[in-house]
């Protein structure tokens, strides 16, 4: 993954430079996580969605968006996705369980100030310290009524008693809600609190036990309801708020070969946020010329997140597991740090070598990589400067196909039989033991998360010297496991554990040469650069290909059933099936119906987190 972590140097880089804090910390995601607009979009508070189906389509489906944003960190290498460690269900459990010193406790030291607004010449509560106390345990009551109220939900049955339950939550809100009216006005709370902040911090405590039983009503609200209004705990304000409608919060980069050497070089180097084992792997990308991309920091607010709380000296904690101690990111720790910013990149293009072999790349035996995205079986060329390149698939739906999952194991296991020399013992098949360094990648929160490979892969540029591409020597890495040595195209994004075979892939089935018109509905005019997404619904086989500027695209097609997926911005998506029953060249004709639709993807390429300081303060 060298130029993959690359460029993730040189967004970390960037974002260090610019807005970091005393607590950030970058990490990469060096596993493939790719997010289309429609998706993120739900996360959006309902104020900014304008649609009323994607309303109702954001309370049914946001829960798992939300989950996996708000992943957890275990590790100080990397940053993925693990919804078993969410940051909703660690911060829903720390307000169940922690313990807060007894308020009361503190009120008792103000006795030793001999404060004239708390107390009389007889050490007596003064009557607006009695009407204080008064007032704040009404409001407690009306509090508590609401929490018993919203655990009678469960056993309602009919929409009429649910109505009814819900008229109450009305009015018990309403009751709660002039409590604290009285509470502020007849209770003298603010005299009283700015008194007892004076003295011994005692406001802490106080706003502490408001936010908390708050939070508590609302999570609580959440899990035992469909109140519409309470779906706002798996909200996500994004900053910049517009940036999947606009490129509003988005920077174009280019970055040459020379200073990706460079940037790979800077990360190894520092080992700082990156895995070792992937560190470790050291394999030839000498096809490619330049990246060229745009990037976006896109910020995480939670509306119900507050760790102020945590930091007051009022707070206690006595279970087990300790919060956090301020420096290690560990499973050990049940709040380490927290996710706050997503580095976002799209419009991924790999600039290649001149000489490279189209034909290679669209080889139906094989993927192409780049770190973990998996690449476009086409060569694109720029027509300004006759540039050859690659896109990345930003098909979710074809990213997580099973046919995708047969070719990477295909592919990996293709080309480290054809490429593997025979006299070089660094490069082992894949039905022999796995190398140490992913035995020992295996025992870590590591290898639980991450597919390693991924990298660049499959594509051979015709040797213009009378030799095969060199392999670069190892440089190994410590403490890193020992450098393992990677033909380009040996790794999918997973490591291979069924035994390779050791004789030739058989030739591929006979097929047709298919060309695809793509074209508008209403003019018959070509559409240019339309998404082909194709898929074997009787075989493994699996195309992702674009039109051209005359709206055609021609690919060999092996014979068998297949899906078909158009997308392109401003179409609605068409989906059909056709079939290869023999050579005969095919020709298939598309027309697309115009439509508000945009299909944007966003790739995750890292996260910054917030390191949490020591908590408890005290312990």
């Amino acid at each position: 993954m060298k130029y993959f972590i690359a460029v993730y140097q040189k967004l970390k880089n960037i974002y260090m430079s610019q807005s970091s804090m005393e607590n950030d910390l970058p990490m990469i995601c060096p596993s493939l996580r790719i997010y289309e607009n429609e998706e993120l979009e739900l996360l959006k508070p309902q104020s900014l969605l304008n649609d009323e189906q994607k309303k109702a389509l954001s309370i049914i489906k946001k829960q798992n968006m939300a989950y996996e944003l708000n992943s957890v960190p275990i590790s100080p290498n990397f940053w993925d996705l693990n919804p078993n460690n969410s940051l909703f269900d660690i911060y829903r459990d720390i307000l169940e369980k922690n313990n807060l010193k007894n308020i009361e406790e503190h009120l008792d030291k103000v006795l030793e100030t001999k404060s004239t607004i708390l107390f009389d010449a007889k050490n007596n509560d003064t009557k607006e310290f009695k009407a204080y106390k008064k007032y704040r345990t009404n409001h407690e009551t009306a509090v508590n009524n609401i929490t018993s109220h919203l655990e009678l939900f469960d056993g309602l049955d009919t929409d009429e008693e649910k109505n009814n339950w819900n008229d109450q939550l009305i009015h018990l809100n309403n009751i709660k809600e002039l409590a604290f009216s009285e509470w502020k006005v007849k209770g003298n709370k603010d005299i009283i609190e700015k008194e007892l902040a004076k003295i011994n911090k005692a406001t802490e405590a106080d706003l502490y036990i408001a936010m908390a039983q708050n939070a508590r009503n609302t999570f609580e609200a959440a899990e035992k309801t469909d109140v519409i209004n309470q779906a706002s705990i798996h909200d996500i304000n994004f900053i910049p708020y517009d940036f999947m409608e606009n490129e509003s919060g988005w920077n174009s980069m280019r970055i040459e070969k020379s200073e990706l050497d460079g940037l790979h070089s800077e990360a190894k180097n520092a080992t700082e946020n990156l895995p070792s084992e992937i560190m470790s792997i050291d394999y030839d990308e000498s096809m490619i010329e330049a990246v060229e991309l745009e990037y976006s920091f896109v910020h995480l607010k939670r509306s119900w997140f507050n760790k102020n709380f945590m930091l007051s000296s009022v707070f206690e904690w006595n279970e087990p597991k300790k919060i956090s101690d301020g420096q290690t990111i560990s499973n050990d720790f049940k709040l380490p740090a927290f996710p706050k910013t997503m580095i976002l990149m799209k419009n991924l293009k790999i600039i290649l070598n001149p000489a490279i072999n189209s034909e290679a790349v669209s080889n139906p035996n094989q993927l192409v990589y780049f770190g973990p995205l998996v690449m476009k079986q086409q060569v694109f060329v720029n027509k300004n400067n006759n540039q050859k390149f690659l896109k990345a698939i930003t098909n979710v739906k074809t990213i997580k196909s099973d046919q995708l999952n047969y070719m990477a194991k295909k592919t990996a296991a293709v080309e480290t039989v054809k490429m593997a020399p025979a006299n070089d013992i660094s490069v082992k098949p894949a039905a022999e033991p796995a190398p140490e360094a992913m035995k020992a990648a295996a025992s870590t929160a590591f290898a639980n998360k991450i597919n390693l490979g991924g990298m660049m892969g499959g594509i051979k540029i015709p040797g213009t010297h009378g030799a095969s591409p060199v392999q670069p020597t190892p440089k190994p890495v410590t403490p890193s496991p020992t450098p393992i040595k990677v033909p380009w195209g040996t790794w999918g994004p997973k490591y291979p554990t069924t035994p390779i075979p050791t004789t030739p892939p058989p030739p591929p089935p006979t097929g047709a040469n298919v060309q695809f018109k793509v074209l508008d509905k209403m003019n018959n005019e070509p559409i240019y650069k339309c998404a082909l997404s194709i898929k074997g619904t009787n075989n493994n086989r699996i195309f992702e290909i674009e039109s051209n500027e005359v709206g055609i695209i021609n690919q060999f097609i092996p014979i068998g059933d297949y899906s078909i997926e158009l997308r392109i911005d401003d179409y609605a998506v068409l989906q059909q099936n056709f079939s290869v029953t023999n050579a005969n060249p095919l020709t298939l004709e598309y027309k697309l119906q115009r439509e508000e639709v945009k299909f944007k993807s966003f790739f995750l390429i890292g996260m910054i987190c917030e390191r949490m300081p020591k908590i408890p303060m005290n312990s």
